[in-house]
């Protein structure tokens, strides 16, 4: 019965290898999502920050776009900002700004996460 037990020496080796593998990979799949959590808020608030700036009475589309695309690179500078992209519109009293974006996964098993943001504020106007 000894031999036999020595001959097995090593044999666990190779499960705990794939399954501190397996945890690794599910910590990186569980990080990436927290990441694009957290570039979602962002880019919620440039949304609604554009939309206040260019609520205001002598303000518009320019100054929405601009404080929008300010938050967005304070918040998600590097590759993450750039497949985002900054809309304002403005419609009957009201200013609309609207954010797409489309995260790239870090893992080939995440999906490409896209969608949009969009707030909309009351326009100023003279009494």
């Amino acid at each position: 019965m000894g031999a036999w037990r020595r001959r097995e020496g090593g044999y666990v080796t190779v499960e705990f290898v794939a399954v501190v593998a397996f945890s690794l990979l599910l910590l990186v799949m569980l990080a990436n999502l927290i990441v694009i959590q957290y570039g979602r808020g962002v880019l919620r608030a440039a949304a609604e920050e554009g939309a206040q700036t260019g609520s205001r009475l002598f303000a518009g589309v320019a100054e929405c776009e601009q404080r929008a695309s300010e938050v967005i690179t304070a918040g998600l500078g590097g590759p993450m900002g750039d497949g985002v992209a900054v809309t304002c519109a403005t419609g009957s009293g009201t200013i609309v700004a609207t954010v797409t974006y489309s995260f790239e996964p870090w893992l080939p098993l995440v999906p490409i996460f896209s969608g949009s943001e969009e707030s909309v504020a009351v326009k100023e106007e003279l009494p």
